[in-house]
């Protein structure tokens, strides 16, 4: 049976690490679209924005989420922070499968990325700044978790 997951949430919330862990409970495989563009651009996320832009990166985004969907039966995907935001990425991602919104605490995801150089949007917003801008998109997500025991439940039970 396909089952496809998609985990949106912060820059920092978690998403790899906890869809790293599910992929493997769940005998699926494990893509991290920020690391899947850099693989097929042959450089950083940071160098895509410095070099080419926001809306540039944001078209590579959107064609490889398409890519993933359309190639891979099963997998769990660690979004990008912005993915769900642009263009019909929200709606190509419910339709395919199943969105959950890691809700990880501002302060703890604070702890996590501040030395953290290679998040090219960290530099000019806040943690709170994005999170204003992005949530309408985050809260429309299948289920909102914020441990990996409730994440697991959702696709064990």
């Amino acid at each position: 049976m396909s089952q496809k997951i998609f985990l949106i949430g912060l820059p920092g919330a978690g998403k790899t690490t906890l869809g790293l862990d599910l992929a493997v409970d769940l005998g699926v495989q494990f893509v991290d679209l920020d690391q899947d563009i850099e693989k097929a651009e042959k450089c950083s996320i940071r160098e895509i924005f410095e070099l080419k832009g926001e809306a540039h990166f944001r078209q590579l985004e959107k064609y490889h989420l398409e890519k993933v969907i359309n190639e891979i039966d099963s997998f769990v995907m660690a979004t990008g922070g912005g993915t769900p935001c642009f263009f019909d990425n929200m709606e190509v991602m419910q339709k395919a499968g199943t969105i959950c919104y890691i809700n990880t605490p501002i302060e703890e995801i604070q702890m996590r990325i501040e030395k953290d150089t290679t998040r090219p949007l960290m530099k000019t917003n806040t943690l709170e700044n994005l999170l204003d801008q992005r949530k309408e998109w985050y809260r429309r997500a299948d289920h909102t978790i914020q441990k990996y025991k409730e994440l697991i439940a959702v696709f064990k039970s």
